[in-house]
């Protein structure tokens, strides 16, 4: 069976989520929901649709003002800045819906989506880290399921302390998710960045993270190492409606 990697050590969180709330209205579609990614960790936020995973990454990341808590990239406060200056201090993301103007070259899009130059080399150790098509392949011809990993690779040539990573297996079959998962539990010790990664695929999370918080309803239902997160009869019973049949 398949290992999730281990927790980082170290004590500094590189995000650290305390107390998330958001209403609309008199509904609350998140209550009170606190979640840490390790400095050089990767971390899973998973739950049924609907259960607040998407309200979760649009507020951390500044695309949602109304939120109450608190949000700190490696101790310092973001609750006041934008989207763009979240970005600019080093929380990045990636959206379920990825928006690639086809005339660009991959290497034009990485170059773009990192705000930086990047070296030939550079570029084509991330590109073929991602498993991504050459690199002056246009966009055009590439399937959407590539066109999502070049969206990763961007956020991750951009350098940022971390990475939000939203549905990121979209696209994928089953044998290149579980790819992708192993590729992203290598990325903090070889990028430097930690990750958050929002995910239906159980078999990608447990290559990929070793921590799970899992959402139903806004609420946190488990939260810890993957192993028992995934486990977790509630975690069976939020996914399938039961708990006797088996997550994964």
């Amino acid at each position: 069976p398949l290992v999730p990697p281990p927790a980082p050590a170290g004590d500094q969180p590189a995000l650290d989520v305390r107390g998330l709330t958001v209403r609309y209205g008199e509904v609350v579609a998140l209550d009170n929901i606190d979640l840490t990614v390790p400095s050089g960790g990767v971390v899973g936020l998973i739950g049924p649709n609907g259960a607040g995973k998407s309200t979760f990454i649009a507020a951390v990341s500044g695309f949602l003002h109304a939120y109450e808590g608190t949000v700190q990239l490696e101790g310092r406060s973001l609750d006041k800045l934008s989207p763009s200056a979240r970005a600019s201090n080093g929380l990045r993301r990636t959206f379920q819906t990825t928006v690639i103007a086809p005339e660009l070259t991959q290497y034009e899009y990485l170059a773009i989506g990192a705000n930086r130059k990047l070296s030939k080399q550079e570029a084509d150790e991330l590109l073929d880290f991602f498993g991504c098509p050459p690199g002056d392949v246009p966009v055009s011809i590439v399937d959407v399921g590539s066109r999502r990993l070049l969206d990763v690779a961007a956020a991750i040539a951009a350098k940022p302390k971390v990475a939000l990573l939203d549905e990121p297996a979209a696209g994928q079959s089953a044998a290149e998710s579980l790819k992708l998962g192993q590729r992203l539990a290598e990325v903090p010790s070889r990028f430097g960045v930690s990750i958050l990664l929002v995910e239906h695929d159980m078999e990608l999370v447990r290559a990929a993270c070793a921590q799970v918080t899992v959402l139903d309803f806004g609420h946190v239902i488990a939260s810890g190492t993957t192993q028992e997160v995934l486990d977790d009869p509630a975690v069976m019973a939020a996914y399938l409606g039961t708990a006797d049949v088996p997550l994964v």
